[in-house]
């Protein structure tokens, strides 16, 4: 099924049914919240009976979006007509959740990760799109379901939150076309701001003072990696969300290709989250170690020892620096 007919064929299983699952991928970020909100809030105000639905409870700033306080942490689910999985590239990034939720059929995925698993009974995946939440409003927008402020403001959210306030390359015209309808239908650009970047806690500049505090640059600096631990988090006071785009830090520094930064996530589990500067795909990257992501963001889960965990990204992420500099010196040289 190609990616216009799933589009028909989610329009077609909205207006038949009234109760939906809604979910998206553990520790969550503002599309896949947003992008969940956007759909929940306009099915809703068509008269359906949405569940959104959470491993965990949403942590802030993502608490902040409009309607978040509808979204429910269950054990169980209720009987439902179809289950919409929102920017997962992978039922395991569903955690917990997954499990539940795949005994209710059809399973729809909407994601625009590259390395997207096709997963669902109907998937709509389009990895050249700034967001899920730009997809969301295709759908709502085919469905002909209400389009209000709430629902454009989550929308504005989704695409601001993964375009880096529109300005990373993925930032494209038609991101920036559905962007400003949303303001003509009621999103408010500085209050989306204000709510999700603009109210830091003070946790979170001493997290990042401790974060900048481990900065380290590996294979001829082109890799710039920063590490939280368990107890930098702890000592500062923080949560997880709290060090939401601190992988920006070492990106911005000039000659970085690769940014990372290791987040621990429980006793010997980290997470790597990676930045391109464009020359690396590091979805490919991830891949490797058995995740995925975008061409210029993505990021994997690993378990057992830190240090060897690194040296072990850091020797495939050597090699594929080595084969970039190398074709671009061949090119170089050709010219």
């Amino acid at each position: 099924m190609n990616d216009r007919r799933a589009v028909s064929r989610i329009v077609e299983i909205l207006r038949a049914g009234s109760r939906f699952l809604l979910a998206t991928h553990k520790e969550p970020d503002v599309d896949g919240i947003s992008s969940m909100l956007a759909l929940g809030l306009a099915l809703e105000a068509a008269g359906k009976r949405p569940q959104m639905v959470t491993e965990c409870p949403v942590p802030p700033p993502l608490d902040r979006l409009e309607g978040a306080e509808k979204i429910l942490v269950v054990e169980r689910m209720g009987h439902a007509d179809a289950t919409l999985v929102l920017d997962c590239g992978d039922l395991k990034r569903l955690g917990g959740l997954g499990p539940r939720l795949q005994g209710t059929r059809p399973l729809i995925n909407i994601d625009h990760h590259a390395t997207n698993t096709r997963f669902g009974d109907v998937n709509f995946v389009e990895p050249d799109r700034s967001s899920t939440g730009e997809m969301v409003f295709e759908i709502i927008r085919e469905a002909q379901l209400p389009l209000g402020p709430a629902v454009a403001g989550n929308i504005f959210a989704a695409i601001q939150g993964d375009t880096g306030s529109f300005q990373y390359d993925n930032t494209s015209s038609r991101a920036l076309r559905v962007a400003a309808e949303m303001v003509e239908r009621g999103a408010v650009p500085w209050e989306v701001s204000r709510r999700m970047m603009n109210r830091y806690p003070r946790a979170r500049l001493e997290l990042l003072r401790k974060a900048l505090e481990t900065l380290e640059f590996h294979c001829r600096r082109n890799v710039g990696i920063m590490t939280l631990t368990s107890e930098m988090f702890s000592r500062a006071g923080a949560i997880r969300t709290d060090s939401e785009r601190f992988v920006d830090y070492p990106r911005f520094v000039e000659g970085v290709e690769v940014a990372v930064l290791i987040r621990q996530t429980a006793e010997d589990a980290y997470k790597f989250s990676l930045r391109s500067n464009g020359m690396v795909d590091v979805a490919q990257l991830a891949v490797s170690f058995g995740g995925g992501g975008h061409a210029r963001a993505a990021g994997f889960e690993v378990h057992g020892d830190l240090e060897t965990a690194k040296a072990a990204f850091l020797e495939e992420a050597r090699r594929v620096l080595d084969e970039k500099f190398a074709s671009r010196y061949t090119a170089g040289g050709q010219g």
